[in-house]
């Protein structure tokens, strides 16, 4: 048996004159193991489920109702605006939206969604050796591992930028334990650690290298500059690979660490997703037509892999919104859909369309790298089951949103 994990119950909004009470029940399951953004998703979910229950209530738009009290939101408050504003123009919030409907109509009801998260994003210790070779080549070595989160790129992109070169100029060396002690690769600090680790070798090693050089050009080391392949400075100009040669023998090697000088990378990302939802009240089936994510993401090192990031996240939260359930014996505590057979997830056509729009800019860049790879799967169960909720008129009030719980809400 393990300790509970407290929610940040009420999610984001900082209500005054609220008293709170979280009490651990201990079981027989085993021990649970974190998911992405842990404790998030289910505070996400209770949270603005609530308010979207409220908004009904009230007879509002929850959109309406959400964003009149941003305030309550705290310094995110503006860009939480702003990601509103951006979301509802992907999803024509305005002109799809109607209040709920009981009864009546046809046997497939859609509806809309909405809900809003935030994330740490604080980036993880790391560390790396950069070694420059005589012949120009750039080796980057280090013991962190790349799980598919684009590591080796990000590491690429940052060297080549910082030396005026092509990421396919880098040579990235991880995931084996015989190279330096790094951080490993998990939650959303990997590529803000190792980002500015290997952003502060980079830049020693140019300062090293254009100390180095910069007697035999004739020219201060203090205006040389590397562009496009070239070093040039003043009235001279020569290729990466002529200067590097003017090194010797001997390699230059820097050592690059996060935390370290400078303010490289920061914490706290926010975002809004609004998904749009059919039903067939007939079967229970719910099907996902679109979902909208806006997400501040910080400065972006690679839009592609970032964009992947996030679309993975909204395809998770698809899962586990209304397919992926742990099913228990209520008496042995034992698993009873232990493998893919039974534990249900959702495929290519289960999907509909994913609209992604990252916060990027001014007011955004100067932060630094501040990790989303798991934002963007905290908000899907909160706005999905928000928008089945309007579309029958009801609150399911469990996930995933199975067909027979549909059919007992609706019953």
């Amino acid at each position: 048996m393990t300790g509970g994990a407290e929610f940040p119950l009420p999610y984001i909004l900082k209500i005054p004159n609220q008293k709170n009470q979280h009490t651990t029940i201990r079981n027989n399951i085993g021990s649970a193991r974190s998911m992405r953004a842990p404790r998030h998703p289910q505070a996400c979910f209770l949270t603005l489920c609530a308010l979207d229950d409220l908004a009904d209530k009230l007879g509002m738009d929850p959109l309406d109702l959400v964003t009149q009290n941003l305030k309550l939101a705290g310094p995110r408050a503006g860009v939480y605006r702003e990601e509103f504003d951006i979301a509802a123009r992907l999803m024509d919030w305005k002109a799809k939206w109607r209040p709920r409907s009981k009864s009546g109509g046809e046997p497939i009801r859609r509806g809309l969604g909405l809900s809003f998260h935030t994330w740490t994003g604080t980036a993880h210790p790391a560390a790396c050796i950069l070694t420059v070779n005589p012949d120009g080549s750039v080796v980057i070595s280090s013991g962190t591992q790349d799980i598919g989160t684009g590591t080796r790129t990000v590491m690429a992109i940052v060297a080549a930028e910082t030396f005026g070169l092509q990421p396919q100029n880098i040579q990235i060396q991880v995931g084996d334990s015989t190279l330096p002690a790094s951080a490993g690769s998990g939650g959303s600090g990997t590529a803000g650690g190792m980002g500015s680790a290997v952003r502060r070798a980079a830049v020693d090693a140019l300062s090293a290298l254009f100390a180095k050089i910069a007697p035999s050009l004739g020219v201060e080391a203090n205006l040389l500059k590397a562009s496009e392949g070239m070093i040039t400075g003043a009235s001279t100009a020569v290729s990466w690979k002529q200067a590097c040669s003017m090194l010797g023998a001997l390699p230059l090697t820097t050592h690059g660490a996060n935390p370290g000088p400078g303010d490289l990378n920061s914490s706290g990302v926010g975002g809004v997703e609004m998904a749009e939802v059919s039903v067939d009240v007939e079967t229970g089936v719910v099907s996902v037509d679109k979902i909208v994510a806006v997400q501040d993401c910080g400065l972006i090192i690679n839009r592609k892999t970032t964009l992947s990031q996030c679309y993975g996240a909204l395809i998770m939260g698809i899962g586990y919104a209304l397919y992926e359930e742990k099913i228990m014996d209520q008496n042995l505590g034992c698993m009873l859909n232990p493998n893919v057979e039974f534990y249900r997830l959702c495929g290519i056509g289960d999907i509909g369309d994913l609209v992604v729009h990252l916060m990027s800019g001014k007011g955004y860049d100067e932060r630094g790298i501040v990790g989303c790879g798991e934002a963007a799967v905290i908000s899907p169960g909160a706005a999905i089951s928000n928008a089945v909720a309007n579309a029958i008129g009801v609150r399911v009030p469990h996930l995933p949103l199975t067909p027979d719980r549909v059919l007992g809400a609706l019953g």
